[in-house]
């Protein structure tokens, strides 16, 4: 009889602690699929698409540096002449704008997606850049000149945040998937 019992017990006990690593063994797997989804949607919809115009926009700012922009300390101070003025213009209003309207609107609509909780300052400092373009486009252009940006581009602090965040999401999903060891990342 109490051998029946104590089997009985060992049964039941072995029984609840398969059931309680079973629950546990599935939440862990319903939180990691929920991991990975948020970060499948992150990379999907903001952080890579941003990714790739940030680059993009680098790319070409590195590119004119040398022919078309002066030097950072000569920028205020410089006084272009009205062709140099014009060939900036126009890559101020067809290259550096659109994409920066995209990565702007990206930042709006996804702003569910960031990683942190709150506007990151480097994002919120280039929407609010490409909100004052947007004023300094509208105004008429007196003189073959536009007034002067009332807030300027967050510069390295920007794209670093936008790089790093890729990077670093890109990393965990990999590790996630199992397909990047933990001592890569």
């Amino acid at each position: 009889m109490l051998a029946a019992a104590i089997t009985a017990s060992a049964t039941l006990v072995v029984a609840i602690v398969a059931f309680l690593l079973n629950q546990w063994s599935q939440l862990r797997f319903e939180r990691r699929q929920t991991r990975v989804t948020r970060i499948g949607e992150q990379l999907r919809l903001l952080y890579g698409p941003l990714n790739a115009l940030v680059e993009s926009n680098e790319h070409i700012w590195e590119t004119l540096q040398p022919s078309v922009v002066p030097p950072g300390a000569q920028r205020r101070t410089a006084d272009p002449s009205p062709e140099e003025r014009a060939t900036w213009d126009r890559w101020f209003t067809h290259a550096f704008m659109p994409t920066n309207r995209k990565m702007r609107n990206l930042i709006i609509e996804h702003a569910d997606l960031l990683v942190e909780p709150e506007l990151p300052e480097p994002l919120r400092l280039f929407c609010a850049h490409v909100a004052a373009c947007e004023v300094a486009l509208a105004a008429p252009a007196a003189e073959g000149t536009r007034p002067d940006v009332l807030i300027r581009h967050p510069g390295t602090p920007y794209a670093t945040y936008v790089r790093e965040s890729f990077a670093r999401l890109k990393a965990e999903q990999l590790r996630l998937l199992g397909l990047l060891t933990p001592r890569a990342w």
